[in-house]
């Protein structure tokens, strides 16, 4: 009996640390746009701090996108996120360099799990086009990750394809409809087998967290 409410606590305690960090698996452009800052930085170290946050400092290369408070966040080069990555914490490696997107809040910079950070030398050409500039122009678009269909002229839809990931970029075309442009990389991509993406894996994890969830009170009734 011990043995089963033993078990029963690790599940209970596994599905609640992964809950905390649950995120709807979105597009790069989705990201870029809904950010306060977008930069790319070289990680130079990492402050441990109390149970809460943590805080990398960042030599910051590029900056492609900032809001005014972003601006004065920036200016100390730290970036803070969670000291757990239950808390969607995020781990950065030192003397690396990541292009990053983040949130001000009580001008401090905050990054998370939620959010798109990835170490530069892995980011795409295509991904780079939409980081410098594309993704900018494309934020009146909306980009719709999901296996139904989408009808809406303002919306880009993708069915957890990597390829569109990758290479995707949702701009307007000429009568305004958003549509995902046309790149030699993205018809490259989908006319050979491709690993899982990232959206990808967020979409796997959180049906792993569902099903921990349907276990954990399956086995309490």
């Amino acid at each position: 009996m011990l043995t089963r409410w033993v078990t029963l606590a690790l599940v209970a305690a596994t599905w609640r640390a992964a809950e905390a960090c649950s995120c709807m698996p979105q597009h790069p452009q989705t990201l870029f746009c809904k950010s306060d800052f977008v930069i790319v930085g070289r990680v130079q170290k990492l402050f441990r701090g109390n149970d809460t946050y943590d805080a990398y400092k960042v030599k910051i290369r590029n900056i492609y996108k900032t809001t005014p408070k972003a601006v004065v966040a920036l200016k100390s080069g730290r970036l803070l996120t969670a000291s757990h990555e239950a808390l969607c914490g995020v781990s950065l490696q030192p003397r690396e360099t990541y292009v990053i997107t983040g949130n001000v809040v009580h001008l401090q910079a905050h990054i998370d799990f939620c959010g798109y950070v990835n170490k530069w030398r892995d980011v795409t050409p295509r991904q780079r086009k939409g980081f410098r500039l594309l993704y900018k122009q494309g934020c009146t678009c909306k980009v719709h990750v999901s296996r139904r269909r989408t009808k809406s002229p303002n919306t880009c839809g993708t069915n957890y394809d990597d390829c569109f990931e990758r290479h995707g970029i949702c701009l307007h075309d000429r009568d305004r409809r958003c549509r995902w442009t046309r790149a030699p990389a993205l018809t490259r991509c989908q006319q050979k087998p491709h690993f899982n993406s990232t959206m990808t894996r967020i979409a796997a994890s959180n049906v792993n967290i569902n099903r921990n969830k349907h276990l954990y009170i399956s086995t309490r009734l």
